[in-house]
């Protein structure tokens, strides 16, 4: 079962934006409304997919995620996880 949380309008009122794991992952998606009854239109879409294990929104409790929408972006928060593997040879 998937989830819809951290909705925001867009400033016109046309969209509703959130993130869900609809797809597995946790994206930012959006919903067409109608204009005058803002009751949904179509299905949703997505906004952007964080598919990747080094940028995602996995990585981030989701209490601290947060993101803005404005007329020409979104802003959003975002985890960035990296490593590397060492390996040491045994001197006697």
């Amino acid at each position: 079962m998937s989830f819809a949380s951290k909705l925001r309008w867009s400033p016109d009122g046309r969209l509703i934006y959130y993130v869900s794991d609809r797809d597995n992952y946790r994206c930012l998606w959006a919903q067409r409304l109608a204009e005058t009854t803002r009751q949904p239109v179509g299905a949703p879409f997505a906004v952007f997919h964080f598919h990747r294990a080094r940028h995602s929104l996995l990585n981030m409790d989701l209490s601290l995620l947060q993101f803005s929408v404005a007329p020409d972006r979104v802003v959003f928060s975002m985890g960035e996880r990296t490593g590397n593997v060492w390996f040491a040879e045994w001197q006697e």
